[in-house]
């Protein structure tokens, strides 16, 4: 049946209505007339497919990938990069306004440079076949080139589809996971059991000038891919980054970034909107390049992180970079933050996606300025709902972290206002 499109969903998915009922088509794009097939109906919305576009959108490009139809991992090579802009600032201004009742302005997506081959570390599934799974599925595409992750990736993952193709424990490995910055790779075998991989460590070497082989045991049946059972094989430990102005070291497990690009857009914008000679308390500080960053111009930064290794990386990049003016504190944020409350001039958070716990939020206020970095509209909204009434909103800015996909990054500045 014939449907007109004339908003998008939260995952990129065009809005219609069918007999009434809002629908939700996938790969289907504002604007456009299209015939679609509903596929499920639920109370209050049906999921529908595309069968024919009718009137295509001038903003309508052919995604250069050829899993994008299967896989699961990318949702928007469909829409020409500006649209993918205007779709994410979009986005985070709807959420905001159903959510937390704010009709707020928001800036301009800030563009990434690359759209393509961003991604310094991927993880790949391996069963039957050895690549990612499809929407909505445990089923697995066949990837042989992953369009959004680095070259160095793709490499590894062809050498190690051949490497794999007739061993006899090939059912037994779960995920193979690479990151690569700076042409420096770490690579880990993720297996069930105990497997003797070091075969595949002269393959690596001979392609690579830096690499790093690991065998990680993970008995876990649910969505976790790492775990702290690694063996080191062979090759590198830690890949060594320099950057503003610091050096640091980031191992396999340990979290950083995946766009180094936007990274360092995001820190940047951050350290413009925060000024010079503040007392600086940086929450959810991960591996410290945040905190160490905001040293640099701050009085003083305490870094809060509940995550032990990355506790570990933190104090390391600080003694390595000798920085005076930084504390790194091991432990839970929304318990040890209320204790140091008063010797902030600026909170800056960064949570995980669920963003930030109700236990905490009352405690926030009071606070001068907040930095609230967010990977989640729909919890970042659900904050600012809370924190409205003590708060202005004085910067909202997008950050376009994962091109091609629906997923956004989010800085926004709000600034005390008094009871």
């Amino acid at each position: 049946m014939q449907i007109k499109i004339y908003d998008y969903g939260m995952n990129g998915e065009g809005v219609g209505k069918i007999d009434g009922k809002v629908t939700l088509v996938d790969n289907a794009m504002l604007g456009e007339m299209v015939d679609a097939q509903i596929i499920t109906s639920n109370k209050n919305y049906n999921l529908a497919k595309v069968n024919k576009i009718i009137d295509a959108s001038g903003n309508r490009v052919s995604p250069p990938c050829p899993y994008f139809y299967e896989c699961g991992g990318c949702s928007l090579q469909h829409f020409n990069y500006a649209e993918q802009l205007k779709f994410k600032t979009l986005l985070i201004k709807k959420t905001i306004k159903k959510i937390a009742n704010l009709d707020v302005e928001v800036g301009e997506c800030v563009p990434c440079d690359n759209v393509f081959n961003y991604r310094n570390k991927s993880s790949f599934v391996v069963g039957e076949k050895l690549g990612f799974y499809k929407k909505n599925s445990k089923q697995i595409v066949d990837v042989k080139n992953c369009l959004i992750s680095s070259t160095n990736i793709n490499k590894v993952l062809q050498l190690f589809r051949e490497y794999i193709f007739n061993k006899p424990f090939k059912n037994e490995i779960k995920n193979l996971v690479v990151r690569d910055i700076d042409n420096q790779l770490l690579v880990g075998v993720v297996t069930k059991k105990f497997l003797k991989i070091d075969d595949f460590y002269p393959i690596l070497q001979q392609n690579f000038k830096k690499i790093g082989l690991f065998l990680i045991k993970n008995t876990r049946n649910d969505s976790v891919v790492l775990t702290h059972n690694i063996s080191h094989i062979g090759g590198i430990k830690l890949i060594e980054i320099n950057n503003f102005g610091l050096t640091y070291f980031v191992d396999l497990l340990g979290f950083h970034q995946t766009n180094i690009n936007i990274q360092n857009k995001i820190y940047s914008y951050v350290l413009e909107l925060i000024g010079k000679n503040k007392n600086i308390i940086n929450g959810f500080s991960g591996s410290g390049l945040l905190s160490a960053a905001l040293a640099k111009n701050a009085k003083s930064v305490l870094g809060i992180e509940i995550e032990l290794s990355s506790h570990q990386s933190a104090e390391k990049l600080k003694a390595d970079n000798k920085i005076k003016n930084l504390k790194n504190m091991l432990g839970n944020f929304n318990t040890e933050f209320p204790k140091f409350k008063q010797s902030a001039d600026v909170l800056v958070v960064d949570p995980a996606k669920k963003g930030l716990d109700s236990s905490v939020l009352s405690n926030l206020i009071g606070v001068k300025q907040i930095i609230y970095i967010s990977c989640n509209p729909i919890a970042l909204a659900k904050d600012l709902r809370y924190l409205k009434n003590n708060y202005i909103i004085e910067d909202i800015t997008p950050f376009d972290m994962f091109p091609n996909t629906s997923s956004v990054e989010t800085v926004v500045k709000l600034n005390f206002i008094g009871d």
